[in-house]
């Protein structure tokens, strides 16, 4: 068998009860630093001697997110030998960062055995998404006057206003677009000035996000006003307005933003 082969290659003993190697086969991990939000093809092979696999977990370790399991897989069906192919993101780091991927295997009858990759991982920022040119209908409109963070679309708001991730909210007062966003969803809105829209990343979020005010109520929104969205302590997005048009009647009043959102 092509792992009981290789037995001498990752220095176990010959009676060894489990064996575990992890492969990348597609970056040049050995020879050159892997980018930051680079996809890594992860093989990991492992051959039980007596007892069958049950569970293969892989763990990722450095100074920046310290040490997490990025994968616990329980086999359905154990078996004794296991090629399991997965991709894993690397995350996004500030410096050059030594990173150790580790696979460790268990069998049935308690034994573990693991088998580590370190490689060099250089900085990076992780990109947003970006939609433009949204249209979100006012409350006193026909349209759409909420907004969904799964879909990432306007929707129509329902009795359960907390299902979605914000609303424009009705001033019977008006004839115009009430210019007020609200949330019962657990998200919050700051408005800031000076933050860079166009070349808004994650980064970029979470280094302003913490020192901001932020409020489950926006008001008096205006053209060009660049929003920051979250929730508790973590940034999500970016929203900027472009235009808040107030047709005659309110039927067609909306408003006309971009969304810079974080990947899930």
């Amino acid at each position: 068998m092509i792992l009981l082969s290789a037995l001498s290659l990752i220095a176990c003993n010959k009676q060894s009860e489990l064996v575990t190697i992890m492969r990348i086969d597609n970056v040049d991990w050995q020879k050159a630093p892997v980018a930051s939000g680079a996809v890594l093809h992860v093989t990991v092979l492992a051959e039980a001697k007596s007892s069958p696999i049950q569970r293969i977990v892989i763990s990722s370790e450095d100074v920046e997110y310290k040490n997490k399991d990025v994968l616990d897989s329980t086999l359905a069906w154990p078996l004794k030998n296991v090629n399991m192919s997965w991709y894993y993101a690397l995350p996004y780091y500030q410096d050059t960062t030594k990173v150790v991927l580790t696979a460790r295997s268990f069998d049935g009858s308690g034994n573990m055995m693991s088998y580590s990759i370190t490689m060099l991982v250089t900085p990076g920022e992780e990109k947003l998404r970006t939609l433009d040119n949204m249209t979100l209908y006012s409350a006193a409109s026909v349209g759409k006057s909420a907004f969904s963070l799964e879909t990432l679309q306007p929707v129509y708001l329902n009795k359960d206003s907390a299902t979605v991730a914000f609303y424009d909210v009705l001033d019977k007062t008006l004839q115009a677009p009430s210019c007020i966003w609200h949330s019962e969803s657990g998200l919050l809105f700051s408005r800031t000035e000076g933050f860079n829209f166009s070349e808004a990343s994650v980064q970029s979020l979470e280094n302003v996000w913490p020192n901001l005010m932020k409020t489950s109520t926006i008001k008096d929104l205006k053209a060009d006003d660049v929003l920051l969205i979250g929730k508790g302590d973590k940034a999500i997005g970016a929203i900027k307005i472009l235009q808040i048009i107030d047709e005659q009647g309110t039927d067609m009043d909306r408003y006309i933003f971009s969304l810079k959102i974080r990947p899930n």
